[in-house]
C-alpha cells in the first residue's frame, strides 16, 4: 500500500481525537473515566496500526507508548493521592482522581501509538535523498526540512532501538514487574519496584534526549555547507540566461 494512502488513513483516524466526533455519542461509562467511545476508538487505532504497519513496528510503537504512559500515570496518580491525603481524604476526591488518570491512560495509549504510526509511514530516507539531490541547489526551507528529517530518522532508527536494547539487557522490565532479575534473586517489593521505575525512567529520558540532539551541531554544519539556490551553478546559468 502506498505510504501516502496510509498517511491519509491515519490522518482521518486522528480526526475524532481532535474534534470529539463521534466519540461524544458513546458516553456510556464502563468504568469511571473509561467511556465506550474511547474503548472503541482505541481498539480501532490499534487495529489500524497493526494492519498498516505490520507486527514488528506495531510492537515497537506499543512498547514505547507503555514506557511513556506508565510513569506519567502512576507518578501523577501517586502525587495526587498524597496531596489528597494531606488535604483531607474524601470519596469524591478519590473518585475524581481515579477517573482522571484512567481517562489519561486510555488517551495516551491511543494517541501515542497513533502519532508514532503517522511518523512511521513517512519515508524519511527517500525524502532525505531527494532533498540532497536537488538539481538547482537547496533553499533555506529545504535545509530546515532536511534537518528535521535527519533528527526523525535518528530518533526512529537509532535512539528508540538503543533504549529498548538497554531495557532488554538490563532487564529493567523484569525488575519493574517484580519478576526475578537474575536466578536466585528475591522478588522486588512494590516500593522498590516504584523506585526502580522512577530512577530508570529518568535515566532513559535523559539518555533519549541526549542521544537525540548530540549529532545536531554536526548535521547543522554539514547542511549549511550545501549549495544554496542562489549559489548553485545550475541556478546561476539559468539566471544569466534570463538576464541575456
Amino acid at each position: 500500500m502506498n505510504w501516502r494512502f496510509r498517511l491519509i488513513l491515519f490522518g482521518i483516524l486522528a480526526i475524532p481525537a481532535f474534534t470529539g466526533y463521534p466519540l461524544g455519542y458513546f458516553q456510556e461509562n464502563l468504568f469511571p473515566g473509561l467511556t465506550l467511545g474511547w474503548i472503541l476508538y482505541s481498539a480501532l487505532v490499534h487495529a489500524a496500526a497493526l494492519g498498516l504497519l505490520g507486527p514488528s513496528p506495531y510492537r515497537l510503537a506499543l512498547i514505547v507508548s507503555l514506557l511513556i504512559t506508565l510513569p506519567v500515570v502512576l507518578l501523577g496518580a501517586a502525587i495526587s493521592l498524597v496531596l489528597l491525603f494531606f488535604r483531607g481524604w474524601t470519596a469524591t476526591g478519590l473518585h475524581v482522581i481515579s477517573s482522571h488518570y484512567v481517562a489519561l491512560a486510555i488517551t495516551m495509549l491511543t494517541m501515542i501509538p497513533l502519532a508514532l504510526s503517522i511518523v512511521a509511514v513517512i519515508p524519511f530516507h527517500r525524502m532525505e535523498n531527494r532533498l540532497l539531490n536537488q538539481p538547482g541547489g537547496v533553499s533555506l526551507m529545504q535545509k530546515s526540512a532536511l534537518m528535521f528529517t535527519r533528527v526523525c530518522i535518528h530518533v526512529i532508527y537509532f535512539v528508540i532501538p538503543d533504549i529498548l536494547e538497554v531495557l532488554r539487557e538490563e532487564r529493567i522490565l523484569n525488575q519493574v514487574m517484580g519478576r526475578q532479575a537474575f536466578p536466585g534473586e528475591a522478588k522486588f517489593s512494590l516500593r522498590l519496584r516504584a523506585t526502580i521505575l522512577v530512577r530508570n525512567m529518568i535515566q532513559i529520558g535523559l539518555e533519549g534526549i541526549c542521544s537525540s540532539v548530540r549529532h545536531i551541531p554536526l548535521w547543522a554544519e554539514e547542511i549549511a555547507r550545501l549549495p544554496g539556490r542562489e549559489s548553485h551553478p545550475a541556478t546561476k546559468r539559468k539566471n544569466s540566461n534570463h538576464s541575456e
